[in-house]
């Protein structure tokens, strides 16, 4: 049974959010600075800590500094990457503002995605990167490889990433404001473990008390974390963000949702942390960071485990004189899942029970089953300012032809197949007829009418062709990760269930992952996921689909009037006996379900 996501996270940190304005440049000779097709423009930054109201440079905090701002001014096609045009540094005024000359737009079509690095060591190499693509650029914003622990402080401040408007392709030309604010986010993970109590202080930073009754006999001298990442990206892929936008007291915030880690290549190490890390042998707090990391994969304590990141907690136990060492792995407390590591993102272990002495050395305690270690783990957004929820995990995506979405041949019956469509922005052919997968709340009684009270269900459906003629797979797909189960835990539901739409109120009802608009996937998705189930089960915690799945697209009975406008029946795909078929069945059997749902607000 589908719960809803119980972990209520803090915030620590702070938010910095960059503000780029196009300004009229104050030209003193006309000449010089002549508006010119595809010539440059001066562009003015104003970069801020948000709640603290400093300018760039000015906090009291390395988390506020951001010292250095170079914008890669990308061709748009659309609302898609082109490749890299130009790179401008950014000159530090007073009062926290930058100045820097871009392209300007040679006409309405010529647009651009400008995207933000902040405090670089580097960034030289980034003027050979033109012409090359985001994900040539991705790839090659890399850090130095070291096997030492990362540190960061005010004179090396963390690397930082945005993208103005919300990744959305803008016009550059003179007197043009971007509005909204940006955020920037920091390119690594933050680790933090403490035993025995754990205590948020005024100034935002934490600590662990390890005192009183609830005592643990145990002080800490050493933390290692195996397997950890030498470089790391300073950018993170496409197919791993995404954005929401937010608006408080009338300013816009258009916030990176980091989905899946974007991790580097090259050799792992293990990074040693002793007690100079470490305050009173009871916690480590803000001086462990790390490279995002792929940890999904296999379960907890598999044969596999020795290959996976995890940390290894070393001290003495009830005052031996011989050291122990516990595994401990990046898993969910609650239901023992793993958990990626996410930049930006605040990992926090409390350790709440020692029962016994661990292992006699870190290796052994890394190769062995976890023993007699009891602790509760936390994943936070590293910013500050408003509570939030934040999933351990993000969930699963199909992108239409892109990542996790490359197959679109689909075989749906003995000799026939048919190329997925994908969704159109409009209702068949009638491109003023716009439509919402998520307005799809209803049985289809009458053809598709926007105007139908409480939502609609398209049209039904004689063979797979005529599905595909009015709908296709929503192009950036999330599914959920597992089957869905009803109260009494049984995983084959009715379709309908007297005049209860069953199947689409579980979806509606499913809150997993932080998301509540989980809804029925259409025939076209359902097909989707099929062709590319393998893609999904290769990140290693999706559960395979197996078995008969319903779908929201419904069945034509019969050619009268009467069944054109209602029918008994919806279309299902079987993923075990006959793989890839479209079936349609009575509502009333009782098929699987697996929820999707809309990775951006696009309809």
């Amino acid at each position: 049974m589908k719960i809803n996501n119980r972990y209520i996270l803090r915030l620590n940190g702070l938010v910095k959010f960059l503000w780029i304005i196009i300004l009229l440049g104050a030209c003193q000779n006309e000449d010089r600075y002549g508006i010119q097709q595809d010539g440059p423009v001066l562009v003015k930054l104003s970069v801020s800590a948000t709640d603290a109201g400093t300018a760039s440079g000015s906090g009291t905090g390395t988390d506020a500094q951001i010292t250095s701002i170079y914008i890669l001014q990308f061709n748009a096609d659309g609302e898609s990457y082109g490749t890299l045009r130009y790179v401008a540094e950014g000159k530090k005024n007073t009062g926290g503002t930058y100045t820097a000359t871009l392209l300007q737009s040679a006409n309405s079509n010529d647009n651009y995605k400008l995207v933000i690095l902040a405090n670089l060591p580097d960034y030289g190499f980034l003027y050979g990167l033109y012409g090359k693509s985001y994900a040539e650029v991705q790839q090659a914003c890399l850090s130095t490889a070291t096997d030492a622990p990362l540190v960061f402080d005010d004179t090396h401040p963390y690397p930082m990433f945005g993208v103005v408007n919300g990744g959305a392709s803008v016009q550059v030309q003179e007197g043009t404001a971007y509005t909204g604010n940006t955020e920037l986010i920091r390119a690594v993970a933050r680790v933090d473990i403490g035993i025995g109590t754990k205590k948020t202080n005024v100034d935002g930073t934490v600590s662990w008390t390890n005192t009183g009754t609830g005592k643990q006999p145990f002080v800490m001298t050493e933390v290692q974390v195996w397997k950890a990442g030498q470089k790391y990206t300073y950018m993170p892929a496409l197919a791993n963000y995404h954005w929401t936008t937010t608006t408080t007291g009338g300013i816009t915030s258009n916030k990176i949702v980091i989905d899946n880690p974007s991790t580097a290549s090259g050799t792992t190490s293990t990074k040693t942390y002793d007690t100079s890390y470490i305050t009173n042998g009871t916690y480590c707090a803000e001086k462990i960071y790390l490279p995002e990391a792929d940890l999904q994969w296999g379960n907890v304590y598999d044969g596999q485990h020795s290959n996976r990141l995890a940390i290894i907690v070393g001290g003495y136990y009830n005052n031996s004189p011989d050291m122990s060492y516990y595994r401990v792995d990046f898993t969910n407390d609650n239901f023992g899942e793993k958990m990626n590591i996410l930049r930006n993102h605040v990992y926090q272990f409390t350790i709440k029970s020692v029962a016994a002495a661990g292992y006699a050395t870190a290796e052994l305690a890394y190769k062995s089953m976890p023993k007699n270690l009891g602790f509760d783990a936390i994943i936070e957004p590293w910013t500050t300012g408003q509570v939030a929820s934040v999933p351990s995990i993000s969930g699963y995506f199909l992108t239409y032809q892109g990542f996790n979405g490359e197959v679109i041949d689909w075989s749906y019956a003995a000799g026939s197949s048919q190329k997925i469509p994908k969704k159109k922005s409009y209702w068949g052919t009638n491109i003023y007829l716009s439509f919402d997968y998520n307005d799809f709340y209803k049985e289809g009684n009458s053809f598709y009418s926007p105007n139908i009270l409480g939502g609609q269900n398209g049209i039904l459906y004689a063979t797979v062709a005529d599905a595909f003629d009015n709908e296709g797979t929503f192009p950036n797909l999330m599914v959920s990760g597992d089957d869905m189960v009803d109260e009494s835990g049984s995983e084959s539901v009715q379709w309908k269930t007297g005049t209860t739409l069953t199947a689409f109120d579980l979806c509606r009802n499913l809150e997993e992952n932080g998301y509540n608009d989980w809804r029925l996937p259409r025939l076209s998705e359902l097909a989707f996921i099929y062709v590319n189930q393998g893609s999904l089960e290769k990140m290693r915690g999706f559960t395979p689909l197996s078995g008969t799945y319903w779908c929201g697209s419904e069945y034509l009975e019969g050619t009268t009037d009467e069944l054109r406008k209602k029918s008994g029946s919806a279309w299902a795909v079987d993923f075990n006996t006959n793989p890839g078929y479209a079936l349609h069945y009575k509502k009333t059997e009782k098929l699987k379900i697996r929820c999707v749902r809309q990775r951006s607000n696009d309809k």
